[in-house]
């Protein structure tokens, strides 16, 4: 590497890596290469936890422009062109039952979820549907309440259906 620091206060180069903390069973090392720059953790345990932080309430940025991820002690913004603080990504494995419809109709089902929150975008996922009785129902989730999962199915088929229970995976980003 031909790049070379040209501070006036002082600088080092080192040709190799840089381990701190060799006197400890936990470290990190600097190192370098085709792939380029890394930060690791390591030690002489199998998993070895890497931590970032920052100063007091000062953020941790990865990136730089608008290719950023900025975090604090009490959100994350992804991007610079966000309006909303992004608070929490959350996944659940929900079970729900399909309420017993008739042609193009609707009807809603309550699910607790614990730690669900009004300010957040839902997205819910059905797991393989192993029943073909709700082929076609289209489902809409939403959180009124906190920890209350709200499910509205519509039946958009041209038969009536009788209903099951199911499972699927909901994922929760709050704001």
């Amino acid at each position: 590497m031909e790049r070379r620091s040209t501070n006036t206060v002082g600088y080092t180069h080192f040709t190799g890596d840089v381990t701190a903390q060799v006197g400890s069973s936990h470290g990190v090392r600097l190192t370098g290469g085709s792939a380029g720059g890394i930060v690791e953790a390591v030690g002489d345990d199998t998993n070895v936890t890497l931590t970032l932080r920052s100063q007091g309430i000062g953020e941790i940025v990865l990136g730089a422009g608008a290719n950023t991820i900025r975090m604090n002690s009490t959100n994350m913004t992804v991007g610079n062109a966000s309006t909303s603080l992004m608070v929490m990504m959350q996944r659940y494995l929900v079970q729900y039952t399909v309420p017993a419809l008739s042609s193009g109709s609707a009807d809603q089902t309550t699910v607790t979820v614990t730690g669900l929150t009004t300010n957040s975008v839902l997205v819910l996922t059905p797991r393989l549907q192993t029943n073909s009785t709700v082929v076609g129902v289209l489902m809409e989730p939403r959180c009124s309440t906190a920890d209350e999962l709200k499910l509205t199915f519509v039946n958009g088929s041209v038969s009536s259906l009788s209903g099951s229970t199911q499972s699927g995976y909901l994922l929760q980003h709050a704001f």
